[in-house]
C-alpha cells in the first residue's frame, strides 16, 4: 500500500511543525481574499494539508473549492478539489468513488495540458484499480505514467511514480534493475527535498533486504522508516511500515508482531482509515484463532463484521455502481454530443443548400441519422436498465444478508454469553453438568467462526472486484484436497468419507470458488450425517455439463424447505442447532456457482439421507 504517497499533489515536501504553521496563516488570510480564483486555491490548499488530520475538513474544504470553481468556470480549481475529494475516498476504502473522482480531475487537467497533473492522475488510478484485484490494468496505467514522466521539465513527480513501480510490481521488475530504479527516486527526492519519499524509499530499501535474506538490515530500516514517518506527521505512511515489520515478526516472534498491529490498529481507528482499520482487524483475529483464544477471536470478528456492515449499507444507501456508472454516463454524453453535431451539420447544410436536390437529399440523411441516433440511444438505455436491475438484485442481497447475520451470528455469542454466566454460580454444578456446560459454549464459539468465516470469504469476493476466467481443474484431485480437512472429524463420528470421481474429469472454473462450495457441501454432510454412515462424491459428464454431487444417510431435508435452501428472499425457520449457519453459507454458494454461470440444487435421495448438487458448463 503506498497510497500515501501518491496521492500527494506535487511540490508538496514540509514537516508537519510548517505544516501547522501553513494552515493557520492560510485561515487567517481566506477571509481577506477578494479574488475568486485565489481564494478557491487556498481553499484546495487547506484541503490537502488536511487529509492526515481530519478526513472530514479535508472533504469540506475540496466541496467548497469545487462548487465556487463550477461557478466561476475555473477548471484547475475544479481538478484540483477532485482530486483532493478523490484522495478523501481513498483513504476512506471507497475505490468506486475514489476512481470516479480522480478520472474526472484526469479529463480537466488533460483539458489543461497539464503534465505533471495528468501523470499524477494516471498514476493514482492504477493504485485504485490495484486496490480492486485489477492486475494487469493497474500496471498499463503505471507505466503510462513513467512513460509520460520521463519526458516532463519538472519530474518531480517522477520520484512517487517509481517508489510505486517498486513496490506494487516488484516480481515484474529485473533485479539488477531495482537498485538502480531506487537510486534514481532518491535522486529525484533529494533534489526537491522531498522528506516523504526519501522516508519511502527508506521503507523499500528495507523490503528488498528482507527479499534478499538480509533480515537484520532490513527490520533496522524498516523501524527507522517508521520513526521518520511519524515525526513528519505521515501517519498513513507510518501504518504501511508497521505492517511490514508485523508480518516480518509474525514469523519467528508472534508476540512482538502482536505489538505491531495493535498499535497500527490504533492509529488507524483514530485516523478513520478503515482500509488498514480492516487489515488490522483480520490479521488480529487470526492470531487469536491460531491461539485458540476464541473470546479475543471473537472480540476481533466482530469488529470486523461492523466494519465490512457499514460498508455495505454505505454504499446501499448511496444506490449506484459509481464506475459503471461514470462510464455510462460519457456514454449518453457522447451520444448527446454527436446528436447535437449532427442537428448544426443539417442546421448548416439547410441554410447553405439553394436547390431542391440538395434538400431532398439532406432530408434523407437526416431520416437514417435520426434512425441510427435513435437505435444507439435505445441500446444504451436497455444496458442502463438492465444495471439498474443488478444493482437492485444485490441490494437485496446484502440487506438479506445484514438480517441473517442479526439471526443467525448473535444467536450463538448470546447463547455462549448465557452459558458463561451459569458458570458465576459457585457450588451448583457437577464436574459433568460444568463439563457439558463448556462443550455447549464451545460448540456455539465454533457455529459463530464458521458463519463468520463463510460471511468473510463472500465479502472479499464481493469487494475485490471479481471477474470470472475459468481454468481447467482435475475434478478428483479437487474432491480429495476439499475432503482432506474433515478426514478427522469424519473419523471422529465413524463417517465414511468415499470420492467416487473418476481421474479423466476436468472442469473449467475458479478454483477458489469451487472449493469453497465442495467443502460446504461436505461440512453440511457430515453434520447432517448419522454414526456409521457414508458419505459419497460423485461425478458425471453430460455433452454440456459436468455434474458434481455429495450424498450422505442422514434424515434428509424437510420437503417444505427444499425449495428455499438457497433463496436469499426467503426466511428460513430452523429446525436444531445445526441448521444455523448452514443457511448463509448455502446462498454464498449460490451466488459463486452463479457468477460461474452454473445451477445449484439439492434433493432427497430415493431410500434415505439428502444429496447436494452443482453443474458447470463442460467447455471441454
Amino acid at each position: 500500500m503506498k497510497k500515501c504517497l501518491s496521492i500527494i499533489p506535487l511540490l508538496i515536501t514540509f514537516i508537519i511543525h510548517g505544516q501547522s504553521r501553513e494552515i493557520v496563516t492560510l485561515q487567517e488570510n481566506l477571509p481577506t481574499l477578494t479574488d475568486s480564483l485565489r481564494y478557491v486555491d487556498a481553499l484546495n490548499r487547506l484541503s490537502i494539508l488536511y487529509y492526515e488530520k481530519n478526513a472530514d475538513t479535508c472533504l469540506s474544504y475540496a466541496k467548497s473549492a469545487y462548487a465556487i470553481s463550477l461557478r466561476k468556470q475555473y477548471q484547475k480549481g475544479q481538478a484540483d478539489a477532485l482530486n483532493n475529494m478523490g484522495i478523501v475516498y481513498d483513504i476512506g476504502d471507497d475505490p468506486a468513488l475514489s476512481f470516479r473522482y480522480y478520472n474526472e480531475a484526469l479529463d480537466l487537467y488533460q483539458a489543461l495540458r497539464d503534465s505533471s497533473n495528468i501523470v499524477q492522475m494516471t498514476m493514482n488510478i492504477s493504485l485504485v484499480l490495484q486496490e480492486k484485484g485489477e492486475i494487469d490494468k493497474s500496471l498499463q496505467y503505471l507505466l503510462r505514467a513513467i512513460d509520460m514522466g520521463d519526458k516532463l521539465r519538472n519530474d518531480s513527480i517522477m520520484s512517487l511514480v517509481l517508489i510505486d513501480y517498486l513496490t506494487m510490481f516488484t516480481d515484474k521488475i529485473p533485479r539488477d534493475s531495482l537498485s538502480l530504479y531506487l537510486q534514481k527516486a532518491t535522486r529525484i527526492a533529494t533534489k526537491y527535498h522531498d522528506a516523504r519519499v526519501l522516508v519511502a524509499a527508506e521503507q523499500t530499501q528495507g523490503i528488498l533486504d528482507l527479499a534478499e535474506n538480509k533480515r537484520d538490515e532490513g527490520i533496522a530500516l524498516l523501524q527507522e522508516a517508521a520513526a521518520k514517518a511519524v515525526a513528519i506527521g505521515a501517519s498513513y505512511m507510518s501504518l504501511d511500515i508497521i505492517t511490514s515489520l508485523g508480518d516480518e515478526f509474525l514469523k519467528t516472534q508472534p508476540d512482538s508482531a502482536l505489538k505491531y498491529y495493535m498499535r497500527g490498529l490504533r492509529v488507524s481507528e483514530a485516523k478513520g482509515y478503515n482500509t488498514y482499520r480492516k487489515v488490522y482487524l483480520e490479521k488480529l483475529y487470526t492470531y487469536y484463532h491460531n491461539k485458540k483464544d476464541l473470546p479475543q477471536a471473537m472480540a476481533y470478528a466482530t469488529e470486523l463484521l461492523q466494519v465490512y456492515q457499514d460498508e455495505a449499507i454505505a454504499s446501499n444507501l448511496s444506490g449506484v455502481d459509481y464506475i459503471d456508472y461514470a462510464l455510462a454516463e460519457k456514454e449518453l454524453e457522447a451520444a448527446k454530443a454527436r446528436s447535437e453535431n449532427r442537428k448544426l451539420v443539417i442546421l448548416v447544410l439547410s441554410i447553405v443548400s439553394a436547390s431542391a436536390l440538395a434538400i431532398a437529399v439532406f432530408l434523407m440523411q437526416l431520416y437514417r441519422l435520426r434512425g441510427k441516433n435513435a437505435v444507439t440511444l435505445e441500446a444504451l438505455n436497455t444496458a442502463v436498465n438492465e444495471q439498474n436491475e443488478q444493482l437492485q438484485q444485490k441490494h437485496a442481497f446484502n440487506n438479506k444478508l445484514v438480517s441473517l447475520l442479526a439471526h443467525d451470528f448473535r444467536q450463538p455469542i448470546i447463547t455462549a454469553k448465557n452459558l458463561a454466566i451459569l458458570l458465576k454460580e459457585p457450588d451448583v454444578f457437577t464436574p459433568e453438568e460444568l463439563q457439558q456446560i463448556i462443550a455447549s459454549i464451545e460448540v456455539s464459539s465454533d457455529t459463530a467462526i464458521d458463519i463468520f468465516e463463510n460471511i468473510l470469504q463472500w465479502i472479499k469476493r464481493q469487494l475485490s472486484g471479481f471477474h470470472y476466467e475459468p481454468v481447467p481443474l482435475g475434478l478428483r484431485d479437487l474432491v480429495d484436497q476439499a475432503l482432506h480437512p474433515f478426514i478427522p472429524l469424519g473419523a471422529d463420528q465413524h463417517i465414511t468419507l468415499i470420492n467416487t470421481v473418476a481421474e479423466t474429469i476436468t472442469i473449467h472454473a475458479d478454483r477458489e470458488l469451487l472449493q469453497f462450495v465442495n467443502r460446504n457441501f461436505i461440512h453440511n454432510a457430515i453434520k447432517f450425517s448419522p454414526a456409521y454412515s457414508t458419505i459419497t462424491v460423485s461425478a458425471e459428464v453430460t455433452h454440456s455439463e459436468v455434474i458434481v454431487c455429495v450424498r450422505d444417510e442422514g434424515k434428509g431435508i424437510n420437503p417444505e424447505k427444499l425449495p428455499q435452501l438457497f433463496d436469499f428472499k426467503k426466511e428460513l425457520r430452523y429446525d436444531n442447532d445445526k441448521e444455523k449457519g448452514a443457511g448463509v453459507a448455502l446462498m454464498i454458494s449460490k451466488d459463486f456457482i452463479d457468477r460461474m454461470f452454473g445451477r445449484i440444487w439439492a434433493e432427497n435421495a430415493g431410500g434415505k439421507g439428502a444429496v447436494f448438487c452443482y453443474a458447470l458448463p463442460n467447455e471441454g
